[in-house]
């Protein structure tokens, strides 16, 4: 296969054709971001957390739009084979869940962002994605290779998980390989069911329970991390395999209808995507293209493609998989894998120009020491 697209890299822009042969011996699995809120300034910084699919551990680093990172004490290792980790909307606590002994594990985040482990919760199937309600205080953990489920999970005042009413099947035994997000309003679930290709909708009570599945729609092959905007108008989920992204327009009541246009081209396998507080631009790691995409998002919800960025122009097979915003919305942080370093994570910074164009920032290139970036596996926390 082979692409053609305008790339940028941190000195200017440069017209690049690359191919790239596609050997897909396993299906790639998932990784999204916490839902996004208004820019705030980076006047204290943030928190960033990392942890591969493949090793155990979670790095942290002190974050900031300009200064380099600094690697925060402490590796705390909930156990490898693990897709996601999220924090809790107010920044107190990251939560992780191992899919080697399935659990969903608290971290108390300190104030120079180290990680307590508080109490587990055991999952009765394998974890997929964790995602958080705006209230912090609702959470849901979708589970299951097959048969999915939805877990509802109320977060204690001292992070500690409890289940909070029954497991929810999803209705269907290919239902599986799952990965979420809540609206802005956290009156709905979005959840991407991978093997049957389909966004469902779930109904979110005022208990924190939800419903049954109360819509199903088409979409690409394998779906993964539905994204909704700030102002809850539109939702997005990336087609890993068919390299587009879907959109939709929501409804009051929640059910969603696709956009003219849609699917939208990305590059190959795309994955963890980010989108600005102000919802005008949308980014996409490609784990199987050396670039980000990248999207204005139109009033009417159609993405329009700006130039892509390259991800790592000095290390070629070095592609991208997950991505977070930072909380000014001013910054893009991505998280990559290099394979001649054995699959060994890099961690990359990107500012956001004013029509949304990306810009690599040459001087920060940081090796984590985790392995093979699938899943959700990088967050961003405000300071406290």
């Amino acid at each position: 296969m082979t692409s053609d697209s305008t790339s940028t890299g941190g000195s200017g822009t440069r017209r690049a054709r690359a191919g790239w042969v596609l050997a897909l011996a396993a299906t790639v699995l998932p990784g999204f971001t916490a839902a996004a809120s208004p820019a705030t300034a980076d006047t204290g910084g943030y928190h960033l957390y990392a942890h591969g699919f493949l090793s155990n551990g979670i790095v942290g680093y002190n974050a900031s739009d300009t200064d380099q990172p600094t690697p925060i004490q402490g590796r705390p290792m909930p156990g490898a084979l693990n897709w996601p980790q999220t924090p809790s909307p107010d920044g107190r606590f990251l939560f992780v869940a191992p899919g080697t002994n399935p659990q969903l594990i608290p971290y108390a985040i300190g104030p120079d962002g180290e990680l307590t482990e508080g109490t587990p919760l055991a999952l009765p199937d394998v974890p997929v994605d964790i995602i958080f309600a705006p209230n912090s205080r609702d959470a849901f953990v979708v589970v299951g290779l097959q048969n999915a489920q939805v877990v509802p999970v109320r977060i204690g005042a001292d992070g500690t998980p409890t289940v909070n009413g029954s497991p929810v099947p999803f209705g269907e035994s290919l239902d599986g390989v799952a990965s979420g997000t809540v609206s802005p309003d956290g009156k709905q679930l979005y959840v991407a069911s991978l093997l049957p290709r389909q966004l469902l909708v779930f109904d979110i009570k005022a208990d924190g329970s939800v419903s049954p599945v109360k819509q199903r729609l088409s979409t690409g092959l394998n779906p993964i991390y539905p994204r909704v905007t700030p102002d809850g108008r539109h939702v997005y989920v990336i087609n890993e395999i068919s390299g587009s992204v879907s959109g939709f327009t929501r409804a009051a009541d929640g059910t969603l209808t696709e956009i003219a246009g849609s699917p939208f081209p990305t590059g190959l396998l795309p994955h963890v995507t980010s989108i600005t507080p102000d919802g005008r631009f949308l980014y996409v790691p490609n784990m199987g293209s050396g670039h980000i995409s990248s999207f204005a998002v139109e009033p009417n919800g159609v993405l329009t493609p700006l130039p892509d960025v390259a991800f790592a122009p000095e290390k070629p097979g070095t592609f991208a998989e997950s991505s977070v915003m930072s909380p000014s919305g001013e910054v893009l942080w991505a998280l990559g894998t290099d394979p001649l370093r054995g699959g060994e994570e890099i961690l990359r910074r990107f500012t956001i120009g004013p029509d949304g164009v990306l810009d690599l920032d040459e001087s920060v290139a940081v090796y984590t020491g985790t392995y093979i970036a699938d899943g959700r596996t990088l967050s961003v926390v405000p300071r406290r």
